[in-house]
């Protein structure tokens, strides 16, 4: 009997990590696909994510699970589309606020950028210059914007590009507004990205605009990712889903930097 228990917990231990392998190399599925994949029933890949929810391998999220977020790892952008979504939507909310007719913008290629997407609707006379190929491709939707895709060396998965060529676009172009989304601000008030391309996109589009505007959820404060972008005093308006505690909008108020929440 107690060989029969130790065999069904070395096949439970055996999928678990076959299922990780799997995130691995897919950042994201879900718990119908796994159940088909594995051969068990949907309640057990769900107590399998539960599992290795706890042990902080992965998201779940509704009807699935994404792979965790380390400070130096890249996700899908379908990964990253499953990850915070109400907050995300909330940001996109407050960030179109910010956006008047006439106006000339920079969007990255984040799936938070992405999310304000959906809420652009409403200009008659927009003009959006992105690296993100979904993003171009969702605003061919709205006739009344001009849309400019700052192509160049595309990066599998992320549905972006980067590089020498968009760069020089971007630094032909001017824009009121920059819309950015980080990976991480830290401690001393600085954003980072994961990706060392996608930080040099996005300086370039800093560099090239009146405005910078952070859409940043209250999860990536106090926390970290490789490559420096800037620090907080350069940018103008920081957009969260939330408020935040009095070390940063102190710091906000001293840099007069525009809260938004």
């Amino acid at each position: 009997m107690n060989q029969i228990i130790r065999g069904i917990h070395m096949f439970v231990a055996d999928r678990q990590k076959s299922l990780l392998d799997y995130l691995r190399a897919n950042h994201s599925a879900s718990v119908a696909d796994l159940s088909r994949k594995f051969f068990v029933s949907e309640t057990t890949i769900r107590r399998d994510l539960t599992k290795l929810e706890r042990s902080g391998y992965l998201t779940k999220t509704y009807g699935g699970a994404v792979l965790a977020e380390g400070h130096n790892s890249i996700l899908a952008l379908e990964a990253r589309q499953d990850i915070e979504k109400s907050e995300k939507s909330d940001i996109a909310r407050q960030a179109v606020s910010l956006i008047r007719n006439g106006d000339i913008i920079f969007l990255d290629s984040s799936s938070t950028s992405l999310a304000l997407v959906n809420y652009l609707n409403k200009f008659t006379n927009l003009t959006v210059i992105t690296h993100g190929l979904k993003i171009a491709s969702g605003l061919t939707a709205y006739p009344h914007i001009k849309v400019y895709f700052a192509g160049g060396l595309i990066t599998p998965r992320l549905y972006s590009c980067s590089g020498v060529l968009t760069c020089n676009m971007i630094k032909v172009m001017h824009a009121d507004k920059a819309f950015l989304s980080p990976r991480a601000i830290d401690n001393s008030f600085h954003a980072h990205c994961a990706n060392e391309e996608e930080a040099f996109v996005r300086r370039t589009m800093m560099e090239h605009s009146d405005q910078t505007i952070l859409l940043c959820s209250s999860k990536k404060f106090n926390s970290h990712a490789p490559f420096y972008l800037c620090s907080l005093a350069e940018i103008s308006t920081l957009v969260c889903e939330r408020n935040l505690d009095n070390k940063w909008t102190d710091y906000f108020s001293e840099k007069e930097i525009r809260f938004v929440h």
